[in-house]
């Protein structure tokens, strides 16, 4: 048991083994057209016709 105030091992050993995955993706974006890297994804759920893809700074809520 870890003291208080202190992570568990396998907390410790999650926190060590996480890295930033970010790597392009098949997804094109609806309004540039452009392929979009993993980190930008904003996937947007449009009723009627399905998702659509986005970059993260072109999408906008109206």
């Amino acid at each position: 048991m870890p003291k208080k105030g202190e992570l568990s091992k396998t907390a410790r050993a999650s926190l060590a083994n996480r890295e930033s995955v970010n790597h392009l993706t098949n997804r094109v974006c609806a309004k540039c057209g452009e392929p979009i890297m993993l980190a930008e994804l904003q996937p947007v759920k449009v009723v009627g016709m399905g998702m659509k893809y986005y970059h993260k700074a072109h999408y906008n809520v109206q």
